[in-house]
């Protein structure tokens, strides 16, 4: 096994795609902590990756609170006595769950684009400031940082106007240009820092996108969400297939391997093949 002795840290890690990575990390050997808004959904990942025979840690935490992600990274420290793996996963778009007047970019409020950076960006930025000098003082490891294909440039579906998820995407890319140099100051200490960019995952956020996506489009009226994805996301995908939360845990996989000591400060989109419009 790739990552047996290992002890992994993953934001998000209770759903969706921070599920997938986490059980990818638990086949591979590691044991897991899991760092999620919901302590139900931290419990349940948890469960399934103690039946692979590794260890788990199940933990609640707001990961845009300071106080509370040191808190969680002090009591996963105290329980593993060490961090080597570092995947931050926590992220979303605010537009799938609150209303708002229209998309234009004039009426995205000051407001949103606060939470968005708060939830995206920072929150990476924040979990990374509290487990790096864990990780500078045993001089190594790993972090994985996940952003979006539209963080390299503006995924759009021509069924709404671009400008709707301007603050995901601007969020996701300031992700990526934080991996390239954060990558750069903690070489020295042996730590290898790279990003993982997907493109569209079924997962239950995306549920809601694909919800708002047939409630504001007549085209797509008579859909299931899970219809929305595959006939309009899927079937657009050079490779015609679905991309899966596995697939983006296997990318991780590897970017935490001894297969990558090399790699650092990288950016992998993990798209089927998918290009800007």
């Amino acid at each position: 096994m790739e990552l047996k002795g290992k002890v992994a840290v993953v934001t998000g890690g209770g759903a969706g795609i921070g599920e997938g990575i986490s059980l990818c990390l638990a086949e591979e050997g590691a044991d897991i902590a899991i760092i999620d808004i919901s302590q139900e959904r931290a419990d349940g990942v948890a469960d399934k990756i103690k039946k692979l025979g590794r260890k788990s840690l199940a933990l609640a935490a707001d990961v845009t609170d300071s106080l509370q992600i040191q808190q969680a990274i002090q009591k996963i420290v105290d329980t593993f006595d060490k961090i080597d793996i570092l995947v931050n996963d926590v992220g979303g778009e605010v537009r799938f769950i609150k209303d708002r007047t229209g998309d234009r970019f004039i009426e995205i409020s000051d407001q949103e684009w606060n939470e968005m950076i708060e939830l995206n960006l920072k929150a990476t930025i924040r979990t990374c400031k509290a487990v790096v000098p864990y990780m500078v003082k045993q001089h190594g490891g790993k972090i994985v940082n996940i952003a979006s294909v539209s963080g390299r440039h503006p995924v759009w579906t021509g069924t709404r106007n671009p400008a709707a998820s301007m603050p995901y995407f601007v969020s996701k890319a300031g992700i990526i240009q934080f991996t390239d140099v954060l990558a750069l100051e903690l070489a020295e200490d042996n730590i290898n820092v790279n990003c993982v960019a997907p493109s569209s995952v079924w997962t239950p956020m995306y549920e809601k996108n694909a919800l708002r996506a047939i409630a504001t489009n007549p085209q797509f009226k008579d859909m299931t969400p899970r219809e929305y994805f595959e006939k309009v996301i899927v079937a657009k995908v050079p490779l015609k297939r679905e991309i899966t939360a596995a697939d983006i845990g296997n990318a991780v996989v590897f970017f935490v391997s001894e297969k990558s000591k090399n790699i650092t400060g990288q950016s992998i989109n993990v798209d089927a093949g998918t290009r800007p419009r």
